[in-house]
């Protein structure tokens, strides 16, 4: 019993780390994309973040659209 309890632990843990780590991913993406010049970088930037939130779990999907909205900076 005290095994299986050490595996849920640990199931709990690895899965709370993947999910920080798609969201802090969003997070940084963002901060590149508003701290960068060049429009080619950029463009690059965004594709990366593209593929990070088609990647990310579904449930996830709002936190880190959340994020975007609030921290992307938008084109004047």
């Amino acid at each position: 019993m005290n095994l299986k309890k050490k595996i849920a632990v640990l199931a709990i843990i690895t899965a709370t780390g993947l999910f920080a780590t798609g969201l802090s991913n969003v997070t940084m993406l963002v901060e590149k994309i508003n701290t960068t010049k060049d429009a080619k970088v950029k463009e690059e930037l965004m594709k990366k973040l593209d593929a990070e939130l088609g990647t990310m779990d579904r449930k996830d999907l709002p936190q880190a659209q959340q994020i975007i909205n609030t921290k992307l900076k938008k084109k004047s």
